[in-house]
């Protein structure tokens, strides 16, 4: 029951991490987009927290190969992590976000909200029972969406500055 409530709590909170993503990248400089990115660390801890608690619940039942791979997703989530703080750093320096530092929140919100697409996609392929070869292009390709979506939003914010 622990396992399945942790499972649960830590998709819910991706899921609300990715569309509070979102709204932050398309949110104008300002206080609601500090809040949007302190808000997506919080979204991104909670996440860590609830992934520890179902990797803890059943570790001793878990293959080695399974606890290296948690392990690997665990430390990525931690760069996740950084990447959202280093978004709000970048809100709350001098110039407040405006002008060239959008796009600096961009590529750190970015590479949380590619990170988490993938997840899903990779997550959606394995529950499917997709074979291996498939989930590893699923993974590749969307990554490659996510950074053609974010290309184009940054494209968007330098067309609005110049």
């Amino acid at each position: 029951m622990l396992h399945t409530s942790a499972i649960v709590l830590h998709a819910t909170c991706a899921v609300a991490a990715f569309v509070v993503g979102v709204i932050l990248i398309f949110q104008p400089a300002g206080r609601r987009q500090l809040q949007l990115a302190r808000a997506l660390v919080a979204l991104l801890a909670l996440m860590g927290l609830f992934l520890v608690v179902a990797i803890l619940s059943h570790l001793t039942s878990l293959p080695t190969i399974q606890r290296i791979i948690f392990g690997g997703l665990f430390l990525l989530l931690l760069y996740m992590i950084y990447r959202a703080v280093q978004a709000v750093n970048v809100l709350t320096g001098p110039s407040g976000g405006q002008g060239d530092d959008q796009l600096k929140v961009v590529d750190h919100a970015g590479f949380v909200l590619i990170s988490l697409f993938d997840g899903f996609a990779i997550v959606s392929a394995l529950d499917v029972g997709a074979p291996g070869w498939l989930v590893a292009i699923i993974a590749v390709g969307a990554v490659v969406v996510g950074i053609l979506a974010l290309n184009a939003r940054k494209t968007a914010l330098k067309m609005q500055t110049a």
